[in-house]
């Protein structure tokens, strides 16, 4: 923010022309807002974010949050520092001077965040059987919006956060790999299992079940045929 004083017009205050700048922040960096206030005089420079309570006013922290500082690299320096860069420190900022009328420049920060994986909310591996349908879900975040893709055997096989297998055979066990990446920071990876057990094992699985149902209904009558 520029705000110019003329040796005339000195007793009336200063002069700012109305301002707007868009800047951008990597979730956790450092960055500055600038703004500049030449012989300010008996006026306060404040800054706002959003439509809250001051950050600053003049030299003096307004907010608990010790990651904003001024950076007063000279008297009319009156930029604002914020350290490691939050996702809610995204929005409208305001350097103000109290004349009248109020004089001020906005600024518009946008924070970019590197694409994440939540592996809590993703699909995991698991085990199926032949002939069912599979979904695997990919839990993704970031700003700007990651691209999402799923690869098996070094091979892309779908674009999304979602991936769909019908009709699953043997064939279809192995790795299924999700990457989300967005050019902020690196790309991230979450690697699911799936295993696809054949018809034969699944037979094998309910010949068990029944087997082990028959020996506890024999088991249960010899107890009653010797207590009789």
């Amino acid at each position: 923010m520029e705000i110019h004083s003329f040796p005339e017009n000195n007793s009336k205050g200063q002069e700012l022309t109305n301002s707007t700048e868009s800047l951008t922040a990597t979730e956790g960096g450092s960055i500055t807002l600038p703004c500049t206030a030449h012989n300010i005089s008996d006026k306060k420079v404040f800054w706002f974010q959003t439509e809250g309570y001051p950050i600053f006013v003049l030299n003096e922290s307004q907010t608990a949050d010790d990651r904003f500082e001024l950076g007063r690299s000279n008297g009319d320096d009156w930029g604002l520092q914020i350290h490691d860069v939050t996702e809610w420190d995204a929005g409208t900022y305001r350097c103000l001077l109290n004349t009248k009328p109020v004089q001020m420049k906005t600024l518009h920060l946008t924070v970019l965040i590197p694409a994440k994986i939540n592996k809590t909310m993703s699909s995991t591996s698991m085990n199926v059987f032949e002939g069912e349908d599979v979904e695997l879900y990919c839990d993704v975040r970031g700003n700007p919006e990651p691209l999402v893709r799923w690869i098996r055997n070094d091979e892309s096989v779908a674009v999304g956060k979602n991936l769909s297998l019908y009709d699953v055979t043997c064939e279809s066990s192995g790795t299924y790999t999700c990457t989300a990446s967005n050019n902020v920071g690196k790309t991230a990876y979450h690697d699911i299992q799936v295993a696809v057990c054949t018809n034969a094992a699944e037979e094998t699985h309910h010949r068990n079940e029944g087997f082990a149902f028959i020996l506890f209904f024999w088991c249960i009558k010899d107890i009653f045929i010797s207590s009789a």
